[in-house]
């Protein structure tokens, strides 16, 4: 993987903006549910990058792993899921931007003023660390 200090970075910020999420959620009484949607396409991100990256020793460059057979099977499941996670986190991120919005604005929704941005940022950096380990062939 190239771009490993990144993901590292994005694997922090998730695990903090994640609990910080919850933690908030609970002390509010807000619907979990919500929460959960909130992080949904960072947390996909996560465990896909997890898996492929840091379990499987997956590459994002194909030559890297040219001659072993499950390191090719790990570098196209990043090539088919990449697109895929990319518009997923873009749409995430745009929908966190405007849900940070509107409970800023209405009144009623301000208590998830926290989540919603905590939703942004994970949303925002799932797309910056998807978009930098592009696969390559």
């Amino acid at each position: 993987m190239e771009n490993e200090t990144l993901f590292i970075a994005f694997l922090v910020t998730w695990t903090v903006c994640v609990s910080a999420s919850h933690i908030w959620a609970w002390r509010k009484g807000l619907p979990v549910a919500g929460v959960i949607t909130s992080h949904a396409a960072p947390s996909a991100v996560v465990a896909v990058m997890t898996y492929v990256f840091l379990i499987g020793g997956g590459a994002t460059v194909a030559q890297f792993v040219a001659g072993s057979e499950s390191g090719m099977d790990l570098w196209s499941l990043w090539f088919h899921l990449w697109p895929v996670l990319l518009f997923i986190t873009g749409a995430s991120a745009f929908g966190s931007f405007v849900w940070t919005i509107i409970a800023c604005v209405k009144k009623p929704h301000r208590k998830w003023i926290p989540v919603a941005i905590a939703s942004l940022l994970m949303s925002a950096f799932a797309f910056v660390t998807v978009g930098a380990n592009f696969p390559d062939a």
